[in-house]
């Protein structure tokens, strides 16, 4: 009895002893739960990235799992520091190509080309180089790049490259058009249409060609954009408009708006008052008939008319004439419209008013015409009856009539 007493009073001891740990660690599993629930604070935030996530997650109490969700999700980077290279990882190098073996490691490929050179081993498939030789070198900067490239079997980046590394300056580009003193020297004396006609380019290359060189044009005579003379202003207004434009080779808006910007008035043959009886025009007719029958042009009447503030004529709700509805199903509806002065909607809803069809239409299928179908070829039916081969086959397969065949 007193050893079982004893065993069991080291048993209690032992209990007693890991009780302890066990309240701590209940503890800690409430203290993290709770954490959990706890929204992230601004100053656990900034935290995120800059310490490990096991430091991280003992100092402000959360679980790792926690902190890498947070992070991912908020897409921030842990900066870790670059990982060691193995005996084992070392031997791998030339033994396969850097971005296979970045690839196995899980290592950037620069990662592995800078070690393997750092190390001197050889790559697994080395480029095969040829070696410059001083007859080859002679030759670098007498020539253009990829000229002396053909020449000599070789990239144009690695003659650009051995040229620098050995500081031999480039020769400069020729370019086979390019101009010449003779032709520099017509820059600025005759004009730029003369100077091209002379040297055969164009006159936009020769325009900029004088602009980069910073010399001044000269007035082409028989250009439309060249600057006035006295002379020329002294006539502006002395004759129409049209009739002084072709005489000094310009354009009539290039003189109206010369005239108009000196202030000078239209010449007398070009100027008429409106009478009475053409004011009393404006509005019932429209702009284009006053202007036909009054010998004016349609920008003076529209702008007579809205000086003295006249609508326009509300054509679309005109009654319609007995000489007018003669005209329907006789002439096509866009003619019919054209003639009268009504919209194209109207006439055709007038015309389904009176019950007449529209001639620009074709006609219906005559029985006649249906009986035909099917006993000669499409194409031929077509042509006798005056239809699309398209019309002739559609109506033949609405009335399910087998097509003609040769037996």
């Amino acid at each position: 009895m007193g050893e079982c007493e004893l065993a069991c009073g080291s048993d209690l001891n032992v209990v007693n002893q890991f009780k302890p740990r066990d309240q701590a660690l209940r503890i800690m599993s409430t203290v993290i739960k709770h954490r959990s629930e706890v929204r992230w604070t601004m100053a656990e935030l900034k935290l995120l990235g800059k310490v490990p996530d096991s430091v991280l997650a003992h100092r402000i109490g959360r679980t790792i799992k926690e902190i890498v969700e947070e992070r991912h999700r908020r897409r921030i980077k842990l900066v870790t520091p670059p990982r060691r290279w193995t005996a084992r990882e070392t031997k791998l190098l030339g033994r396969h190509f850097d971005e296979e073996l970045a690839r196995r490691l899980r290592r950037p490929a620069h990662d592995v080309a800078r070690q393997r050179i750092a190390l001197h081993i050889p790559a697994f498939r080395p480029h095969k180089s040829k070696k410059w030789t001083r007859a080859e070198e002679k030759i670098l900067g007498t020539a253009e790049d990829k000229v002396i490239a053909l020449r000599l079997g070789r990239t144009r980046i690695a003659v650009l490259q051995h040229r620098r590394i050995l500081g031999i300056p480039p020769k400069p580009r020729i370019f086979p058009n390019g101009w010449t003193a003779q032709e520099d020297a017509f820059l600025g004396k005759i004009s730029d249409a003369e100077i091209a006609k002379r040297i055969h380019r164009s006159v936009q290359a020769v325009g900029q060609h004088r602009a980069k060189l910073g010399i001044r044009a000269i007035p082409n005579p028989k250009a439309k954009s060249r600057p006035y003379t006295p002379a020329e202003d002294k006539l502006l207004g002395t004759l129409p408009d049209d009739k002084l434009a072709g005489q000094l080779g310009r354009t009539m808006f290039a003189i109206q708006a010369r005239r108009i910007a000196f202030g000078i008035g239209k010449f007398n043959a070009q100027r008429r008052s409106w009478s009475e009886k053409e004011i009393s025009l404006l509005g019932k007719l429209p702009d284009e008939e006053i202007a036909r029958r009054l010998g004016r042009t349609f920008d003076s009447v529209k702008v007579r008319r809205g000086k003295l503030k006249i609508s326009k004529p509300n054509l679309r709700h005109r009654r319609w004439t007995p000489a007018e509805d003669g005209l329907l199903g006789k002439l096509p509806d866009l003619i019919v419209a054209q003639r009268t002065g009504h919209p194209l909607g109207s006439v055709s809803v007038r015309r389904r008013q009176l019950k007449l069809n529209d001639p620009s239409r074709r006609p219906f299928w005559a029985p006649a015409e249906d009986r035909r179908l099917g006993t000669r070829s499409d194409s031929e039916l077509a042509r006798e009856l005056q239809r699309t081969v398209s019309g002739v086959k559609n109506r033949r397969k609405k009335l399910k009539i087998p097509a003609w065949t040769r037996h």
